[in-house]
């Protein structure tokens, strides 16, 4: 059976990877004489604190930027001009479509990723300072 470009959109579409995750990445362990209720305590304000100070970025992250819209767009005007100098323009119009939603697609793929390192390194910078602050121990490196 032949693949559609419906079917291969959707395939990309689908592979996007998603955005940080509200959880820390990093191990901190209770501090010194603290049991573990105080540590539970500590850890739940934390994420909070974490998950208020990140909303914001994670918010824009996720929006669309309308990349693959616009590839897909742009790589159809462009394979029309070419299908048309070639004699053809629907189907050059088709293949560029195809190539600009590939291309978008992948585009939006690496921002979609930058942006969820960038947010998830805010995230757990924010949980670190709380943790620390609250006399837990962190991690050296936590901060970098």
């Amino acid at each position: 059976m032949r693949a559609t470009w419906p079917t291969i959109a959707m395939l990309l579409l689908g592979a996007l990877p998603g955005l940080a995750t509200a959880a820390p990445s990093i191990a901190v362990m209770p501090g010194p004489g603290k049991s573990l209720a105080q540590f539970q305590n500590d850890d739940a304000a934390c994420l909070s604190f974490a998950q208020s100070q990140t909303s914001e970025a994670a918010q824009a992250a996720a929006s669309p930027n309308g990349t693959v819209a616009k590839s897909t767009v742009r790589g159809t005007a462009a394979g029309a001009l070419f299908g048309a100098a070639g004699g053809n323009a629907g189907k050059g119009a088709a293949i560029g479509a195809g190539v600009g939603l590939v291309g978008g697609s992948v585009r939006k793929s690496r921002q979609n990723s930058q942006n969820a390192q960038s947010v998830q390194r805010s995230y757990d910078i924010a949980y670190a300072q709380c943790m620390q602050t609250k006399g837990n121990s962190v991690p050296a490196g936590a901060f970098n």
